[in-house]
């Protein structure tokens, strides 16, 4: 039996399978009182409860799913959409989406998800703040440069700049630091391989441990490559469309950014990387096109080191 559930900040629509083949739907707290409610409504029959990803939201509620020992699923958002729109749904609504979802975990048994460790949650809250903090860095270094281009009197608000400029600098050295400790605790020898290919730093080695849970479903290096957005997409369709071949950016926009600086980097200081680059652009190919092959090149080495141990 299944059981779909709609996730807001405030509220959970419930859409539950029942035994004659109808659905009961039911609007709830997105709180532990609702949380209870749904086990009393699902009290009668094992119930498989299946939600979308809502970045935060859904938590609570996985949460209290595990402490009960109940079964669910975590399905990611563009699925059900996809699902969805495959059923040529003109109306969004809450209750709709909560029925779609209980009847995609009919069709579809979706796989139990598997709670990370509460370090994993540490690191990836530490990890965030650390971009977050990094973007703020960059707009205020903006200003400032802007600032010290125009002929105005602005020496007061660039003082205030630089004071929240520093003060920025102090904070992302604390929590670089605080990130390096945990995920030492949590995976000291995964930080220990993956910071051991030349290009790859610190940020990337904890934003590849951090963003693929350790690599713990990370099957293939294709997988791998795909989850960061850089793998080919080919368009073409009989003879009259040939579309060009780009990369696909279904994925990871952060992870493939600050591959994309690593590989920057690699290019020159990495073996590997230095003869594919030279090689490719040798025969003529764009050097974007090379750079974006060396970030692949580095994921492969990252995970051949990762499943390998050496």
């Amino acid at each position: 039996m299944y059981c779909g559930i709609d996730i807001s900040g405030d509220k959970i629509d419930v859409c539950i399978q029942l035994v004659d083949g109808n659905f009961l739907q039911e609007s709830l707290p997105n709180s532990t009182i609702g949380f209870k409610k749904l086990m009393q409504m699902t009290r009668e029959f094992k119930y498989h409860f299946v939600m979308e990803s809502t970045g935060i939201y859904h938590m609570p509620l996985c949460f209290f799913l595990e402490e009960k020992q109940k079964l669910y699923s975590v399905v990611n958002a563009l699925q059900i959409k996809r699902f969805i729109q495959m059923h040529l749904e003109r109306n969004k609504s809450d209750k709709k989406d909560a029925k779609h979802i209980c009847q995609y975990g009919i069709d579809r048994n979706p796989d139990q998800y598997e709670m990370p460790e509460n370090l994993y949650f540490e690191c990836r809250a530490l990890n965030n703040a650390i971009e977050t903090i990094t973007q703020e860095i960059t707009s205020f270094s903006n200003k400032i440069h802007a600032l010290n281009k125009l002929n105005l009197d602005s020496k007061t608000v660039i003082k205030s700049y630089q004071k929240i400029l520093k003060e920025l600098k102090s904070e992302l050295l604390k929590l670089e630091e605080i990130l390096n400790q945990k995920l030492k605790e949590w995976q000291p020898e995964l930080v220990k391989l993956v910071g051991s290919i030349t290009g790859i730093g610190k940020r990337a080695t904890s934003l590849l441990i951090v963003s693929t849970q350790g690599f713990k479903n990370t099957k293939s290096y294709q997988q791998l490559i795909s989850f960061a957005g850089l793998s080919p997409k080919e368009y073409s369709s009989g003879s009259s469309i040939r579309g060009k071949v780009r990369i696909c950016k279904q994925g990871g926009g952060k992870l493939r950014h600050t591959l994309y600086m690593c590989a920057l980097n690699a290019k020159k200081t990495n073996p590997a990387c230095k003869e594919l680059f030279d090689r490719l652009v040798a025969k003529g190919k764009n050097k974007k096109l090379a750079v974006i092959a060396v970030c692949n090149k580095l994921l492969k080495q990252v995970f051949a080191v990762v499943k390998s141990g050496q």
